[in-house]
């Protein structure tokens, strides 16, 4: 059965909740409810959020009734709480999980492979075996990632058909999407905070629900990690 996503849980899950207010700018932008001057203020058309499908939206609205540079509405939106309500939804479907706290655990698991290793050569070769299960398992922390394998399965379904969803897979900083807007570069090359890789590879904008804030807490003032966060590049 396939998933269905919209564009902006296609761009959570490709590249954190940044991504996903870009992918909420670029919506708005397309519908003509925001307009960007070459400078890069962003100004909303109507003083109201007439035209909001989602709660995102009426958000990024409500931010750009006064004029507001592009880059900090991207980030303004990135740390709302309607984002923050968006990714436990994408929790709540199974797409997004709430990693374990692993990182120690991770080292813990090298330096166990290592020891091992050192016993094996100098005892008895079994502690070979214990070294290959504990490297195994630190190779299987190392790519654990906050999107599931369902998500991963959704987001291979999505593709850039649109300008929109070109921006959820690729950022407004990805390779001629900010043109696709008639936006300079100088425009959409200051977006906060370089994401990591999730299920998807990506451009230098960003990619992965991943990077120095969490997707669910200091980046969106939500629940638990995900394991990253961030917005565009």
């Amino acid at each position: 059965m396939t998933t269905w996503l919209s564009a902006e849980e296609a761009g959570f899950l490709t590249g954190g909740p940044g991504r996903a207010a870009e992918t909420v700018l670029a919506r708005l932008i397309d519908q003509g409810l925001l307009r960007v001057s070459r400078e890069g203020q962003v100004s909303a058309v109507h003083r109201e959020d007439r035209g909001a499908t989602t709660s995102v939206e009426a958000r990024m609205l409500s931010f750009a009734r006064d004029s507001i540079q592009f880059d900090a509405l991207v980030l303004a939106t990135r740390n709302c709480t309607e984002v923050a309500e968006l990714y436990r939804h994408l929790l709540g479907r199974g797409l997004l999980r709430v990693p374990h706290r692993r990182y120690g655990d991770r080292w813990f698991s090298l330096a166990v492979a290592a020891g091992a290793t050192v016993i094996g050569f100098l005892h008895s070769p079994v502690f070979f075996v214990a070294a290959l299960i504990a490297l195994g398992f630190f190779v299987w922390q190392h790519n654990g990632g906050p999107v599931t394998a369902a998500g991963r399965e959704a987001l291979r379904q999505v593709t850039a058909s649109d300008r929109v969803h070109a921006v959820a897979l690729h950022g407004f900083d990805g390779k001629d999407v900010g043109a696709l807007f008639d936006l300079p570069r100088r425009v959409v090359r200051p977006l906060p905070v370089r994401q990591a890789r999730t299920g998807r590879r990506t451009t230098s904008s960003g990619g992965g629900c991943g990077s120095s804030h969490s997707c669910g807490s200091s980046s969106c003032g939500g629940g638990s990690s995900c394991g990253g966060g961030g917005g565009g590049d």
